[in-house]
């Protein structure tokens, strides 16, 4: 099993592109002031969204449930540490992608 951080910004916005495994993904994370979490957008390289409005929470795979390509396996994407905000994004907790 192969398991990586993937590097975020304490931020209340941002978009960035994440190489997991065989495949580049484009991760847009937003604060939702009200909620008090972050909403997860996420994009194929091409653009093509894998999924949106998820939240952001410890321990949940932003990459569950998805129907991806026949042959497409993206592995699981999840906070590790600390309910996110934007004071402790990446400080206190942390984005932990696993190929299994």
């Amino acid at each position: 099993m192969s398991r990586f951080k993937v590097e975020l910004q304490a931020l209340p916005a941002q978009k960035f592109t994440a190489r997991l495994g065989s495949f580049t993904l484009t991760i847009e994370l937003q604060w939702m002031a009200r909620a008090e979490v972050f909403r997860v957008n996420i994009f194929t390289a091409q653009g093509a969204p894998l999924t949106a409005g998820r939240y952001l929470l410890p321990g949940a795979d932003l990459l569950a449930s998805l129907y991806p390509p026949p042959g497409a396996n993206y592995g699981s994407l999840m906070l590790v540490g600390d309910m996110a905000t934007p004071a402790n994004l990446g400080i206190n907790n942390m984005l932990v992608w696993a190929d299994e």
